[in-house]
C-alpha cells in the first residue's frame, strides 16, 4: 500500500511532516483492516475542498522527462509520484512523457513542466527567449564529470593538449572551468560531438569522454573497463543539476497547482529513500513505462548516486529542491566566460522560489496539502 492510501485514513491536513514521520503516523492506525476498506474521493483527506477545486481548474498537465524514464532525481520521483496516486489525490491531473525540446515545449504552453539537466540550461534557454522559470533544483554539486582510461591515459591536466575529447550537445563549462582552474587552454584540447555509447574511450576512438557521475562511469565499470575521472567539483568548481521549470502564465495562474506538483514530486523522492524495496518499486513503475530494455541494476545504481550527490551537497538550511540567486550564479558566470550566452543572465529573474518556499516549514516538507 502506498504512503498515501494510508494517509487517507487519516484527518492530517495541514500538519508538516517528513515523508518518514508521515510513514510512521500512518503505521499507528490501529485498525488495519479500515485502512485497507478506505476509499474515499481523490483527495478527501489530503487537500481541502477549495484547494481541490483551484488545482482541477488547473486542466490537464504535462510533464516532460529530461531524460526518458531514467532513474534521476526529478524523473522518478515523479513518475512514483503518478502512479501512486499521488497527484490525483491532491487533485492534480497529471500525465508524464519523455521529453525532446523541454524548454521550447514547456515556454510554447505545449507542456506545463519539465526536466532540464541544469541551471545553465535553464539560462541559455531564457537567452533564446524561453518564458520559463526554475522552480526547483536537486544536486548543489557539479553532475558532470571527466573520463580517461586510467592506463595510458593522461597523468596530468597538461597531458591533454592535442587529445581527441568527446562531448554529448555541447562541451560542458564546468569541464572547461576545471581546466582554466588548472591552468590548460582547453582549446588546446580536439573536442568532438559524440552519441551515448561510452565504449568509445576503452575502444580508443576518443582518448577523453565527458559523461555524468550517474551514468557513463557505473556503465563502464559494470563492463570492467578501468578508468579515471577527473570530477570538476574537487578542482573548485560549483554547479548545480536536474532543474524543473514551469511555463511563465501557467505558474501565474495556477500557482497552487505548481505547489502541489512539486509537493507530491518531493514525497514521493523521500518515501522512495525509506528502503530498498520502495525504491525497487518504484524502478517498477519507470520500467513499465519504457519502450526499451531497462536495466534495474544500472538503474538503482543510477538513483543512489544521484540521490548521494543531492543530499552530500544541500546546504543544512536549503529543503530539497530549494533555489537561490548563489546557486545559480557560478553557471551563469560559466556561461558568459565561454561566451554560450548573448547577454549576462538575469539570476533572480530566472527562478521563482515562492513555489518551494510555500510547501515547506523550514526543511520539513508540508504533507498532507492545506
Amino acid at each position: 500500500m502506498s504512503p498515501a492510501q494510508l494517509l487517507k485514513t487519516k484527518p492530517l491536513a495541514a500538519l508538516a511532516v517528513t515523508a518518514a514521520s508521515a510513514l510512521v503516523l500512518a503505521g499507528c492506525s490501529s485498525d488495519s483492516s479500515a485502512t485497507e476498506s478506505s476509499t474515499p474521493a481523490a483527495g478527501s483527506d489530503l487537500i481541502s475542498a477549495e484547494r481541490c477545486a483551484e488545482n482541477e481548474a488547473a486542466g490537464p498537465i504535462t510533464f516532460l522527462t529530461s531524460f526518458a524514464y531514467a532513474a534521476s532525481v526529478g524523473i522518478l520521483d515523479v513518475v512514483t509520484a503518478k502512479e501512486q496516486g499521488l497527484f490525483e489525490d491532491l487533485c492534480l491531473d497529471v500525465t508524464i512523457e519523455p521529453g525532446s525540446t523541454n524548454a521550447q515545449l514547456v515556454s510554447a504552453g505545449t507542456a506545463q513542466f519539465a526536466g532540464l539537466g541544469s541551471p545553465s540550461d535553464v539560462l541559455v534557454a531564457l537567452d533564446n527567449g524561453a518564458d520559463i522559470s526554475g522552480i526547483a533544483t536537486y544536486g548543489n554539486t557539479v553532475a558532470i564529470t571527466l573520463m580517461t582510461n586510467t592506463d595510458g591515459g593522461p597523468a596530468s591536466f597538461e597531458d591533454f593538449a592535442g587529445l581527441t575529447a568527446g562531448y554529448k550537445g555541447a562541451i560542458p563549462p564546468q569541464v572547461s572551468a576545471m581546466f582554466l582552474e588548472e591552468g590548460v587552454d582547453p582549446t588546446t584540447i580536439n573536442w568532438v560531438s559524440v552519441g551515448y555509447d561510452p565504449t568509445i574511450l576503452p575502444n580508443g576512438q576518443v582518448q577523453a569522454l565527458t559523461g555524468y557521475k550517474s551514468n557513463e562511469p557505473l556503465a563502464l565499470a559494470s563492463m570492467g573497463y578501468d578508468i579515471t575521472q577527473w570530477d570538476p567539483a574537487e578542482y573548485g568548481i560549483e554547479s548545480a543539476f536536474n532543474t524543473q521549470i514551469v511555463n511563465n502564465t501557467f505558474a501565474e495562474e495556477h500557482p497552487t497547482a505548481v505547489e502541489d506538483f512539486l509537493r507530491a514530486s518531493f514525497y514521493a523522492y523521500n518515501w522512495i529513500n525509506e528502503s530498498d524495496a520502495n525504491l525497487d518499486e518504484a524502478l517498477g513503475y519507470a520500467e513499465a513505462l519504457s519502450d526499451a530494455g531497462y536495466d534495474l541494476e544500472a538503474s538503482k545504481a543510477r538513483w543512489q548516486t544521484e540521490v548521494g550527490l543531492v543530499e552530500d551537497s544541500r546546504p543544512a538550511d536549503m529543503p530539497l529542491g530549494g533555489e537561490s540567486v548563489a546557486q545559480w550564479t557560478p553557471e551563469a558566470d560559466m556561461l558568459v566566460q565561454f561566451e554560450l550566452v548573448t547577454a549576462e543572465p538575469d539570476v533572480e529573474s530566472a527562478i521563482n522560489t515562492t513555489f518551494v518556499d510555500a510547501i515547506y516549514d523550514g526543511t520539513e516538507l508540508i504533507w498532507p496539502a492545506p
